[in-house]
């Protein structure tokens, strides 16, 4: 068991640095001319594409039959998880357009408060104190981390805010859906095919109707677009899923929020920002929280194996 665990929790970690390149390839990406919302659909769409792929080479067309043959109730939720992955990336980058980088990533990452109500009510999840502290020390480091500099020369816009609770709802729903048919034994490379699929199709519609191009990119432009797809996607986003069948649904998707952890760390190290001795105080403490929150799932593990043993 702790043997598992600790390799759980060692994918957790690769897929949150590997997440965390996201924000990297969006800038080096915008500087070749590709919009947010442009990145967002190339990145789910060549996502999809390779993970359809797999799902082909692993088992031919018969396996992707087996979701056609689910029910109506599950095919809903499956749509339902893909609209609300698109909805996360493209809300939440629209909303800076209209609000400040620190409000917005503040709305955004609050998603532990509703995950901790979904885990407790829809999947029987039992959390301890550690769980809860962990979750809001995790958030406040975050939180303060974008407040810093003050809410930025846009403000406190009320539609910048609805655009970015409405991207927080979104992955909220992406993950709560993920839990769900993970912990009912769907392949990862299946839910991410599906998953993926309709999340570039909602987000090619969005790009199309605010009024962005699909095309015209530069050679660096693609190999950007290709990188997003490929590490914070396929090495992110997918190993997460794979880890929601494996782990808590806190346990999952609170170290998510050591995302701008890592992206202050990468931007340091390959574009030359300074990190303030307050950010790093603040990333200390969004560690310090998703360290309290996987220490309380190896206890709860560790206490639930002691009560099975003879």
């Amino acid at each position: 068991m702790g043997g598992l665990y600790g390799r759980d929790v060692a994918l957790l970690a690769l897929a949150v640095a590997n997440v965390s390149t996201a924000s990297i390839w969006v800038r080096l990406a915008g500087g070749e001319g590709v919009h947010g919302f442009e990145a967002a659909t190339w990145r789910l769409a060549i996502s999809s594409a390779i993970t359809l792929l797999a799902v082909l080479v692993g088992g031919g067309p018969s396996r992707l039959g087996y979701l056609l043959r689910l029910s109506r109730r599950e095919a809903l939720l499956v749509l339902v998880s893909g609209a609300g992955l698109a909805v996360h990336f493209d809300l939440w980058m629209l909303s800076l357009f209209y609000t400040s980088v620190a409000v917005s990533v503040t709305v955004v990452d609050s998603y532990p408060v509703i995950l901790a109500l979904v885990g407790k009510a829809f999947f029987g999840e039992r959390y301890g104190v550690l769980h809860y502290a962990g979750s809001l020390l995790a958030f406040s480091g975050i939180a303060l981390m974008s407040l810093q500099a003050g809410v930025g020369e846009k403000g406190l816009d009320f539609y910048g805010i609805l655009l970015a609770l409405g991207g927080m709802l979104g992955v909220a729903l992406y993950f709560s859906v993920g839990k769900y048919f993970r912990s009912r034994g769907l392949s990862t490379d299946l839910y991410t095919a599906a998953v993926y699929s309709l999340a570039a199709l909602a987000s090619a519609l969005m790009t199309l109707l605010v009024g962005e191009d699909l095309t015209g990119f530069t050679l660096m432009g693609w190999a950007y677009l290709s990188a997003l797809a490929l590490i914070p996607m396929l090495g992110g986003h997918t190993v997460l899923n794979y880890l929601l069948g494996r782990l808590s649904l806190l346990a999952t998707t609170v170290p998510v929020l050591g995302e701008p952890v890592g992206a202050t760390i990468l931007a340091y190290l390959l574009l030359g920002e300074a990190i303030s001795a307050s950010t790093a105080a603040f990333m200390a403490v969004t560690l310090l929280g998703i360290g309290l929150v996987l220490l309380a799932d190896a206890r709860m593990r560790y206490k639930a194996l002691k009560q099975r043993s003879p």
